[in-house]
């Protein structure tokens, strides 16, 4: 009877431990390190759209302009909400690049996920593109057609190759039209936990194995 005792209380403390464990890799993995990925840190008011020097968490190489939802405010040609009231209009006034530096981890596997979207008024129906960098690296460009909605998109496999890593949005197009289009909302990064290695679990087990020892040995004197 002792000892399953013994063993029911092993069991319940390796259920915490293990727990703990599994709980911190969820929060890593649930944290987003963008600043103001959604635009809505600087709240442009009672206007539809305005023009801001500077943004939140952003550097651009131009302007940057930022809409509300035609559902939110902003006039009926914009895209309805997709997170909060506002988003990014990569455009602005010409063709521009955003760009943030996160925090990151070296060695550490991220995600990127983002909406992207053209903006329906766009003269001759031109198609927005827009190219993503990780740290200065071409992952992929993306297009989408001026009635397209939202669309979301993802990256995987990013590794951050130090502490610091600048993600950049540029945008491609339209060149016909330079003011219009490149919607860009709900821009989010996470770490992706790692999978414990065999020998890793090993050491794990081989740990749990020696408590329950020690445990046993110290009930037993």
């Amino acid at each position: 009877m002792q000892y399953s005792i013994r063993s029911v209380k092993l069991s319940a403390v390796c259920a915490v431990l293990l727990g703990l464990v599994c709980s911190a890799s969820s929060a890593v993995a649930a944290t987003n390190i963008v600043t103001n990925g959604s635009f809505e840190a600087n709240n442009i008011g009672n206007v539809p759209w305005t023009y801001l020097s500077s943004v939140t968490g952003w550097t651009s190489t131009g302007e940057f302009e930022i809409q509300k939802g035609s559902n939110a405010g902003g006039w009926g040609v914009f895209n309805p909400t997709d997170a909060g009231n506002q988003y990014l209009e990569l455009n602005s006034t010409k063709l521009t690049t955003v760009s943030q530096v996160l925090n990151t981890i070296k060695g550490t596997t991220y995600e990127l996920s983002f909406d992207f979207s053209g903006r329906s008024d766009t003269p001759g129906g031109a198609p927005s593109k827009m190219a993503v960098y990780w740290n200065g690296v071409d992952i992929g460009t993306v297009s989408a057609k001026p009635n397209s909605g939202w669309i979301d998109l993802s990256f995987d496999n990013l590794i951050a190759t130090a502490g610091k890593t600048t993600l950049s949005f540029k945008s491609l197009g339209p060149t016909s039209a330079p003011s219009y289009g490149s919607y860009l909302d709900d821009v989010v990064v996470t770490a992706v936990p790692s999978v414990p290695e065999p020998a890793s679990m090993a050491m794990l087990l081989g740990g749990l194995g020696m408590l329950a020892f020690t445990i046993r040995r110290r009930k037993q004197g």
